[in-house]
């Protein structure tokens, strides 16, 4: 029984992210960045600040990750999952609000300590890149959603 009172409770995590869409020439291209240090690539996202909503923490952390501008078109899904942490020895579930945007206008990509590289891919080909299956299901909700347009 010892050993219960160091059970901590997982700690909750939320986040907003999104597939930020280029159309260029008759194709449609998505916005992905790879993490530094993971050599991960995925969606940008990031966590939600004190006195923000979903909608501007999504385009607050594009702007910071991609140096995009972008606009929201609509929600597009949520995932969920946890992970732990060996350095804060804690188990985070975390949940991540994906929004479809267009892009606005875009600066130059400058890396930064999180993002070491940013990239447009053809949306046809983006599931091939991203590295989580999570997000890859998020792609499949905004291919969905231009068959149903």
């Amino acid at each position: 029984m010892g050993n219960l009172e160091n059970k901590q409770k997982n700690h909750k995590v939320v986040s907003a992210g999104g597939v930020v869409l280029w159309k260029h020439d008759n194709d449609i291209f998505v916005c992905i960045v790879k993490r530094r240090n993971k050599g991960v690539w995925i969606l940008p996202r990031g966590r939600i600040e004190e006195n923000e909503d979903m909608e501007e923490t999504v385009i607050r952390e594009i702007k910071e990750e991609t140096g995009i501008d972008a606009k929201i078109i609509k929600k597009i899904g949520v995932i969920n999952y946890s992970f732990y942490s060996s350095k804060d020895k804690v188990t985070y579930d975390k949940v991540v609000h994906f929004y479809l945007l267009k892009l606005d206008k875009q600066e130059d990509f400058v890396p930064n300590q999180e993002i070491e590289e940013k990239r447009w891919v053809p949306l046809n080909q983006v599931k091939d890149i991203l590295s989580y299956e999570a997000e890859k299901k998020i792609i499949d909700k905004v291919i969905e959603y231009f068959k149903n347009q």
